[in-house]
């Protein structure tokens, strides 16, 4: 896949929780009845329970793969790309499911050089711009994904 001019998507993106924000788009995907019940949720307290139910279950589903160490480095082949978009994507623990994420995307034919670039052409937050990176490639290449085991579970980080 290669990188295509984007439509400007920042619509897509929800805040939900002390600035938190979660693609619609991923919502709609991954918790369409959380996504239904929040958006109709009454009073302030329930909205802010289902959003709380919400960014669990993306966190559990787009963060670090179970089984990873860690003194175990992230993959050095995205490092040189990741330094020229913004050195800070390097920086803290979000760099290493990015990393992760950036190594699927390409065996799964994303090219990753030319499309993160794009991906980062909007400004990322100052917290944890490497999370926001992470959405943004999830958002375009869901194949960057991790899949789970054969019982559903969480996914494995690949052999290295």
């Amino acid at each position: 896949m290669s990188a295509a001019p984007r439509p400007d998507r920042s619509d897509d993106w929800v805040a939900l929780l002390g600035g938190v924000r979660v693609s619609r788009q991923w919502m709609t995907r991954h918790t369409p009845e959380l996504l239904a019940a929040w958006c109709e949720a009454m009073p302030e307290a329930r909205r802010r329970a289902i959003a709380a139910e919400i960014v669990r279950v993306a966190a559990e589903m787009e963060s670090e793969p179970v089984g990873r160490r860690d003194d175990e480095p992230a993959d050095p082949a995205w490092e040189a790309v990741a330094r020229r978009i913004d050195p800070r994507l390097l920086d803290g623990p979000d760099w290493w499911p990015l990393s992760a994420a950036l190594t699927r995307a390409a065996a799964a034919g994303y090219d990753v050089a030319a499309g993160l670039p794009g991906l980062a052409a909007a400004p990322l937050p100052d917290r944890h711009p490497a999370r926001e990176l992470h959405w943004r490639l999830l958002d375009d290449c869901p194949a960057a994904l991790p899949v789970p085991d054969a019982d559903g579970g969480p996914a494995t980080p690949p052999p290295r």
